[in-house]
């Protein structure tokens, strides 16, 4: 039972980890972003701009000390603003479980568990994987919407590009290319952990 609440806690700590690089990987990928899209064109707006103004809505969500969020030259309509705090939320939880499960996964590692759950490490890592094929087969764009509404119990999600004009600066591609970066990080680290379980029955046997 012990082991089994030490492997649950490490994989929950992995898609933690996941999430939270991806979080911050997000921020230079969309400023490559606006120059492969050419987002000035569909704003009129200056790419350093929109750069500020991205900034500025990932300090929102990603410092737990900012409170209050004001883009200059993106008005946010109360529902916007809700969603927002919303998702800032959600990233408070990632953080947390980050840091908070590292001493599950040291365990996990030292104790080479990775060996009494080795099969179990294969199903994990094919899980999101899955997803994936899921998400290409009915295409991104329902796969983003069932994603949000069962993370969402609302629909302030669905920004209207006139009360929150962020929105055209943050087209469907750049989620789905978070999304990739979030599963090639996934699978890198389930990657390293099992392989080394498989080197270390290979030494043992």
């Amino acid at each position: 039972m012990r082991d089994k609440v030490i492997f649950g806690f490490s994989i929950l700590w992995i898609i933690a980890l996941s999430v939270t690089l991806t979080i911050f990987l997000a921020i230079p990928l969309f400023f490559g972003e606006i120059f492969w899209y050419q987002l000035t064109d569909l704003v009129q707006m200056t790419a350093g701009k929109i750069w500020h103004n991205f900034l500025i809505l990932m300090n929102y969500l990603i410092n737990p000390l900012e409170t209050k969020l004001s883009m200059p030259d993106f008005p946010s309509s109360a529902s916007g603003l809700h969603h927002f705090a919303e998702v800032k939320n959600l990233f408070m939880l990632v953080f947390f479980l980050t840091i908070i499960l590292i001493p599950f996964t040291i365990r996990f590692i030292k104790e080479n568990l990775s060996l009494v759950f080795h099969n179990a490490l294969r199903v994990v890592m094919l899980f999101p994987l899955a997803i994936g094929v899921i998400a290409w087969l009915i295409g991104f764009d329902r796969f983003f919407v069932a994603f949000h509404e069962v993370l969402f119990r609302d629909n302030s999600w669905l920004f209207d590009p006139a009360t929150d004009p962020i929105i055209s600066v943050l087209p469907e591609q750049f989620f789905m290319h978070s999304f990739l970066i979030f599963l090639l990080i996934y699978e890198l680290i389930f990657f390293v952990i099992y392989r080394r379980g498989t080197l270390f029955l290979k030494k043992k046997y």
